[in-house]
């Protein structure tokens, strides 16, 4: 009301001094309704449809008693005086209704612009202010602030929409309502729109490659959910780039772990071959002069010094193949080759202990690296004559196996591998040597299994790559 009758007063006070300076110029009827219809039409562009419409009846009326005949009197004889009447209120309608569908426009445009420029704020935030990780985190809790909701965040999905995990939130915590809609917004990948106490909610999935991997939640929304929904686009978007940006991280600590371990490995292997070399000299030389007694044990150092100087020669030819600097030497290999080089390298063991070999006449020849096969050989071999006692075989077989693999077994009749929690997951005396079959296997495309057999001990079982069929008749 404190707006209006100002407006009233206004309009008829400008329409009244149209009338006198029309009056004291000598203007006709014609002209000064053209000046009526353009000051009905400002007065309703600028202070709205209760000033149009007052300057309207105004301008009726001292149209009709100061320029239509009989002059000054509120005589309407002619109809022409009713459609200038009906002109003039059409007149502060329609200028009042384009005012109102202006300002509409006006506030529609302010809000996209606004929109846009929290878009581009936030584009800004998640893709060019910087690399590091965890700027997700403060972008969307800036996103989250510029929208002007009373509470929301980002939740995202550790595999399924029920495994959810919040990201960021702000304002009041999330409570069930949030993680069923969140859920289910994750489902069927469509927002969500609900009346709440809060006013508006909004939950808008983040889509990414055909599924979702969060969701938005806007409690109290005020913003459109067009809007929204180009808001989760962009930080889906974000979520995979952070996700990228730790998987680099996590390569290259590992790619600097790796150098790390093959430095570490060579000064260790540097440090300790000198001294292994000089004592396996001096054992060398004591050989022709030990007593009866002392030969064996001379002889027992000298195989633990060979031990060694393997286990240092297998670590390092590991690390090179991890590094990527060598590459196994792939060729066919006859088992029986394999078995017999694998006895000769361990004279100490072979000549105290029995050996049962048997190759499978239907076996092919193993599609390997020569060396790095008869080092793991060697090692199941060594870690069968601890486990073994005395007088006891260890057994090397080869057989063929399923999907043009070869199988290759160490079997010992030793206390066995001790059994936790369902599953063989431990070994009795397990070392370095079982470590490093395992990966001498991986690296050829086998796998490396150990188990208790029937009557006591255990079985490594070793599964390689049959060579193919051509190159076997090519030899």
């Amino acid at each position: 009301m404190k707006r209006v009758l100002p407006s009233a007063i206004a309009s008829a006070a400008a329409i009244a001094a149209v009338t006198v300076a029309g009056k004291l110029i000598g203007l006709n009827q014609t002209t000064i309704g053209l000046i009526f219809l353009l000051v009905i039409f400002a007065l309703a562009s600028w202070r709205g449809l209760v000033a149009g419409a007052t300057a309207s009846a105004v301008a009726t009326i001292c149209f009709n008693f100061f320029f239509l005949p009989p002059f000054y009197r509120f005589t309407i004889g002619d109809p022409a005086n009713w459609i200038a009447l009906v002109t003039f209120v059409a007149a502060s309608i329609v200028a009042n209704r384009l005012l109102v569908r202006v300002q509409r426009q006006a506030a529609a445009a302010e809000e996209s612009r606004n929109e846009l420029r929290v878009l581009y704020d936030l584009s800004i935030d998640l893709f060019a202010a910087t690399t590091r990780v965890g700027a997700l985190e403060e972008a969307a809790s800036r996103a989250l602030r510029a929208i002007g909701a009373n509470s929301g965040g980002l939740l995202l999905f550790d595999g399924s929409p029920l495994k959810q995990r919040v990201l960021v939130w702000n304002g009041e915590e999330p409570d069930d309502i949030v993680e069923d809609m969140v859920a289910g917004v994750g489902r069927h990948r469509r927002s969500v729109e609900i009346p709440s106490p809060h006013g508006r909610d909004v939950y808008v999935p983040l889509i990414m490659g055909g599924r979702a991997i969060g969701a938005i939640a806007v409690r109290g929304a005020t913003a459109t959910i067009t809007w929204l929904e180009s808001v989760a686009s962009l930080v889906a978007l974000a979520v995979e780039r952070e996700r990228y940006v730790r998987e680099i991280a996590h390569v290259e600590a590992l790619r600097e772990s790796d150098q790390l371990k093959s430095s570490l490995l060579r000064a260790v292997s540097h440090d300790l071959n000198s001294p292994l070399t000089a004592i396996a000299l001096e054992l060398e030389a004591l050989t022709p002069i030990a007593g009866e007694d002392s030969a064996a044990r001379v002889a027992s150092l000298g195989n633990h010094v060979a031990q060694l100087q393997r286990r240092i020669s297998n670590l390092l030819a590991m690390a090179r193949i991890e590094a990527g600097r060598t590459q196994p030497r792939i060729e066919p290999t006859p088992a029986a080759d394999l078995f017999r080089a694998a006895r000769e390298s361990l004279p100490a063991i072979r000549d105290q202990r029995r050996f049962d070999v048997r190759v499978h006449p239907d076996a092919p020849d193993l599609n390997v690296d020569p060396v790095l096969t008869l080092e793991l050989l060697v090692n199941l071999i060594e870690n069968a004559d601890r486990a073994s006692p005395a007088g006891q075989a260890v057994e090397l077989i080869a057989e063929p196996s399923a999907q043009s693999m070869v199988r290759i077994e160490v079997r010992d009749r030793g206390p066995g591998i001790t059994k936790r929690n369902h599953e063989f997951d431990d070994v009795e005396g397990r070392g370095l040597g079982l470590e490093i079959v395992r990966n001498l296997v991986c690296v050829q495309g086998g796998t490396f299994e150990l188990s208790n057999r029937d009557g006591g001990g255990a079985v490594a079982r070793v599964e390689l790559p049959a060579a193919p069929m051509m190159a076997l008749e090519s030899i």
